[in-house]
């Protein structure tokens, strides 16, 4: 199914992605429209993510750790 407005698309958490190539180094680049809900067992909405919980949690991170932030890598 193609992801579509008002459209539910479920990932089970522990989900595994392997891509895997032959010779060739791949860069893949993963495109998320709309926000990240997460449920608990009772499916009540126990958190959520959009690009700004992600752009804190990484500048956090670097922060945190002394990494320089790639600001480059958001567009």
């Amino acid at each position: 199914m193609d992801g579509e407005t008002r459209n539910l698309i479920f990932e089970p958490p522990g989900d595994i992605h392997t891509l895997i190539t032959e010779d060739e180094e791949v860069i893949t680049l993963f495109i998320l429209g709309g926000s990240l809900q997460y449920f608990d067992q009772d499916n009540v909405v126990i958190g959520q993510d959009d690009i700004f919980t992600v752009l804190k949690k990484y500048r956090d991170y670097c922060d945190e750790n002394g990494i320089e932030v790639r600001e480059d890598l958001v567009y």
